[in-house]
Protein backbone atom coordinates (compact mmCIF):
# COMPACT_ATOMS: atom_id res chain seq x y z
CA UNK A 1 0.00 0.00 0.00
CA UNK A 2 2.92 2.73 0.62
CA UNK A 3 4.31 1.87 -2.69
CA UNK A 4 1.38 2.53 -4.37
CA UNK A 5 0.19 5.93 -2.41
CA UNK A 6 3.86 6.96 -2.98
CA UNK A 7 3.39 6.65 -7.09
CA UNK A 8 0.26 7.99 -7.02
CA UNK A 9 1.17 11.03 -4.90
CA UNK A 10 4.72 11.78 -6.77
CA UNK A 11 2.56 11.46 -10.70
CA UNK A 12 0.12 13.70 -9.20
CA UNK A 13 2.12 16.53 -7.75
CA UNK A 14 4.62 15.96 -10.47
CA UNK A 15 1.87 16.38 -13.27
CA UNK A 16 0.54 19.41 -11.27
CA UNK A 17 3.61 21.53 -10.41
CA UNK A 18 5.00 21.42 -14.03
CA UNK A 19 0.71 22.48 -14.97
CA UNK A 20 1.54 25.33 -12.80
CA UNK A 21 4.87 25.88 -14.33
CA UNK A 22 3.88 26.06 -17.66
CA UNK A 23 0.62 28.17 -16.70
CA UNK A 24 2.87 30.78 -15.36
CA UNK A 25 4.82 31.08 -18.59
CA UNK A 26 1.38 30.98 -20.44
CA UNK A 27 0.02 33.43 -18.81
CA UNK A 28 2.74 36.45 -18.56
CA UNK A 29 3.29 35.36 -14.69
CA UNK A 30 6.89 34.32 -15.57
CA UNK A 31 8.12 35.30 -18.98
CA UNK A 32 6.58 37.07 -21.70
CA UNK A 33 3.71 34.95 -21.94
CA UNK A 34 2.10 32.73 -24.38
CA UNK A 35 2.95 29.47 -26.03
CA UNK A 36 6.30 30.13 -27.66
CA UNK A 37 7.20 31.92 -24.16
CA UNK A 38 6.95 28.66 -22.13
CA UNK A 39 10.54 27.18 -21.13
CA UNK A 40 9.53 23.13 -21.33
CA UNK A 41 12.64 22.30 -19.75
CA UNK A 42 12.18 24.57 -17.57
CA UNK A 43 8.70 23.09 -16.59
CA UNK A 44 9.74 19.45 -16.79
CA UNK A 45 12.24 20.10 -14.26
CA UNK A 46 9.58 21.70 -11.51
CA UNK A 47 7.55 18.68 -12.07
CA UNK A 48 10.85 16.40 -11.50
CA UNK A 49 12.23 18.66 -7.95
CA UNK A 50 8.06 18.37 -6.84
CA UNK A 51 8.14 14.39 -7.53
CA UNK A 52 11.58 13.97 -5.91
CA UNK A 53 10.40 16.15 -2.55
CA UNK A 54 7.00 14.31 -2.33
CA UNK A 55 9.35 11.00 -2.25
CA UNK A 56 11.11 12.47 0.23
CA UNK A 57 8.14 13.66 2.09
CA UNK A 58 6.52 9.89 2.17
CA UNK A 59 9.68 8.02 3.38
CA UNK A 60 9.53 10.51 6.58
CA UNK A 61 6.05 10.14 6.70
CA UNK A 62 6.50 6.08 7.13
CA UNK A 63 8.38 7.02 10.34
CA UNK A 64 5.88 9.31 11.56
CA UNK A 65 2.52 7.89 10.78
CA UNK A 66 0.97 4.71 9.41
CA UNK A 67 3.66 2.66 7.75
CA UNK A 68 1.29 1.29 5.60
CA UNK A 69 0.35 3.89 4.13
CA UNK A 70 2.28 7.25 2.56
CA UNK A 71 0.32 9.61 5.04
CA UNK A 72 1.54 11.62 8.20
CA UNK A 73 -2.11 10.49 9.41
CA UNK A 74 -2.34 7.65 11.95
CA UNK A 75 -5.32 5.05 11.52
CA UNK A 76 -6.82 6.26 15.21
Amino acid sequence: MFIRDTIERTVRTAVQASAGAVLAYLTGIVGEGGWDAIEWGAAWKVGAFAALLTVLTAAAAKQVGNPDSASVLTDE
